[in-house]
């Protein structure tokens, strides 16, 4: 049975007990091995610039970040903050809607009266009904 995080979050060791859960054939070291064979191959690529893509969970990418200036938070002085690289992930549109679904309100029934068989039983002129006069 996998670990418990007790609110901490996913840990890499729950991600080994998950995969040595799911593959019994496997060690819980060779579990280890999938996990930072994974791990490794996402790091090294980022290292060298490039992108990840990981079909229905989201990409993972260095950003290049422009310079800025920025406020120190002990003496509140202004100070510039140089161009850097960073990391960004953008998540899959399947991994947005499973984790936060759309948050759109219902379109509320119209009125009873509103309806349209109620609002055509309403015009309706009844068959033996007085005519119209002419106008003229």
């Amino acid at each position: 049975m996998a670990r418990k995080s007790r609110g901490r979050g996913l840990t890499k060791a729950d991600l080994v007990d998950a995969v040595y859960e799911r593959h019994g054939a496997l060690t819980k070291d060779e579990a280890a091995e999938i996990v930072d064979a994974i791990f490794g191959t996402v790091k090294h690529n980022l290292e060298r610039g490039r992108t990840v893509k990981i079909k229905n969970f989201g990409v993972f990418e260095v950003a290049e970040r422009a310079g800025r200036v920025g406020v120190n938070p002990t003496s509140g002085e202004p100070l510039f903050i140089p161009p850097h690289k960073g990391l960004a992930f953008r998540p899959a549109a399947r991994l947005k809607k499973q984790v936060a679904p759309s948050r759109k309100r219902p379109v509320p029934a119209p009125p009873a009266e509103r309806r349209p068989a109620a609002r055509a039983a309403r015009t309706a002129r009844p068959a033996d009904g007085p005519d119209r006069p002419e106008r003229g």
